[in-house]
């Protein structure tokens, strides 16, 4: 993806958008595919480049790198909003499949059509297996589904005789498409992919695919909701359910985290705060 003008996000930062160039045709609805931005696309906004939104649009936004991203259909609306953690979204296609044990036994050699289990989805993925001397030697995905809400999983049933054979499913994954902080729609709960800058998304935009900005390096505004008032310089780390811990900074970091404040010092929680983000940039 490319790095773009911050003037290419015309929206804003806090703006839902409705397509992945962030344009669409208002009597169809349809994505308009020009323009100066597009999924993945990120600015580095400089201080003087954050005072222009933040007179344009009311805030108090930092020099940092923003991201254009899409967030995912399984996303928990309420868990997206100004300040809260980011994740990386549970992909819903299938993009490989490997062997995890050839097993033992099978029937008859050959070349076996074997389908995944639905998984929530809206249509299953198949691969084709392949059997010699009673195990399996290759597997190559053919359909990868869709729709998925959990990781499928082969029962390879398929395949006559079969014993202990485990073939797994990995799942398409993009640094750009990114879900709420909880359980429903994140890919895991160790590592934070940025903070939310989009205000608010209704339950049928998150639905839709929505597209909106994440902030991933920089001073940033982070939602702070639970743990002790501290110095600058504490932890930040985000746990399920988009909640944000302040703690003392120590010797080892806790899981989770993901920046360092700069000015909790008081005040009652939950509350806004200055942080350094302290986060692997992604690109893809």
């Amino acid at each position: 993806m490319a790095q773009v003008p911050y003037t290419s996000f015309y929206l804003g930062p806090f703006a839902v958008y409705t397509s992945p160039t962030g344009m669409s045709s208002p009597i169809t609805g349809t994505p308009y595919l020009g323009g100066t931005l597009h999924g993945g696309d990120y600015c580095d906004l400089s201080a003087e480049e954050a005072a222009v939104w933040n007179t344009r649009f009311g805030s108090n936004l930092f020099p940092g790198r923003y991201r254009f991203v899409r967030f995912s259909p399984l996303a928990t609306a309420a868990n997206i909003g100004f300040g809260k953690p980011a994740g990386y979204g549970l992909g819903q296609t299938v993009a490989q499949v490997v062997i995890s044990n050839g097993g033992t036994s099978a029937t008859t050699d050959g070349t076996y059509t074997i389908t995944s289990t639905a998984s929530g989805g809206t249509a299953k993925a198949t691969a084709l297996a392949t059997v010699s001397g009673g195990i399996i030697t290759a597997v190559q995905l053919t359909l990868p589904g869709a729709g998925f809400t959990s990781v499928p999983t082969f029962g390879l049933t398929e395949i006559a005789g079969l014993t202990s054979g485990s073939v797994l499913a990995q799942m398409a994954d993009s640094p750009n498409l990114i879900s709420s902080f909880d359980t429903a729609s994140c890919a895991e709960l160790s590592s934070v992919r940025g903070v939310f800058v989009t205000t608010s998304i209704t339950a049928a935009q998150v639905t839709a695919g929505a597209w909106g900005v994440i902030q991933e390096n920089g001073i940033a505004n982070v939602n702070v909701t639970a743990g002790t008032s501290i110095a600058a310089g504490g932890y930040l780390a985000a746990t399920t359910g988009a909640v944000v811990t302040a703690s003392a900074a120590a010797t080892s970091r806790p899981i989770g985290y993901f920046g360092d404040t700069l000015d909790l010092t008081g005040g009652t929680l939950p509350m806004i705060v200055r942080a350094v983000l302290q986060l692997p940039i992604q690109q893809g």
